[in-house]
């Protein structure tokens, strides 16, 4: 009885060891990089650097890389792409692009500083993964100074305003003025005749 109690536990437990999954360990991977200059002015040019590190601990494959300004839009554009990468990034390497990025900060009014978006794309394991990282940009705002327009409008439409209340000011007080002077009606008795 023993022999068979033993026996289907061991059964149990084989069978339990053999159906876990294989577990696998998920690679690291991040993007770095900086700019050439700690703060930039709208107008200015600026240089980017980046790379892809992976940390392992297996080896993967880099698909593609995409780079997105804080100012990004579909209509104003602000992106660009590295497809069709297809480099073997092996553990403790890292992927830098081979041409120097440079793009111009914007001046009509829509650059912010944030983050430069690094976003890639890597294949490990028959699967494919998509990272998002991000390079601090600061960009100093431009100050925005209140300006009237067509002041002139203004100043004149003030001056009427002044009179018109000079006006009925005067016409009020006369008003009080004479309605306080006006003499009191008063009946005066009849005479009899004699």
């Amino acid at each position: 009885m023993k022999e068979k109690l033993l026996l289907v536990t061991a059964a149990i437990l084989l069978a339990a060891l053999a159906s876990a999954p294989l577990a696998q360990a998920f690679p690291t991977v991040n993007a770095y990089g900086y700019t050439d200059k700690s703060q930039y002015k709208p107008g200015e040019t600026v240089t980017l650097k980046f790379w892809i590190y992976n940390w392992g601990p297996e080896d993967i494959i880099l698909k593609n890389v995409s780079i997105r300004y804080p100012w990004y839009n579909i209509i104003w554009g602000g992106n660009a792409t590295f497809t069709s990468i297809n480099f073997a990034l092996a553990k403790d390497q890292n992927w830098t692009p081979t041409q120097t990025f440079t793009f111009t900060i914007p001046t009509d009014g829509r650059a912010t500083g944030g983050g430069i978006e690094i976003s890639f794309v890597f294949t490990y394991g028959g699967n494919q993964y998509e990272r998002t990282d991000y390079i601090t940009l600061n960009v100093a705002s431009a100050p925005w100074f209140m300006s009237f327009e067509n002041m002139d409008k203004i100043v004149t439409l003030f001056t009427v305003l002044v009179v018109l209340v000079i006006v009925c000011t005067v016409i009020i007080a006369a008003t009080i003025f004479l309605a306080g002077r006006r003499p009191q009606v008063t009946w005066k008795a009849e005479q009899k005749a004699e």
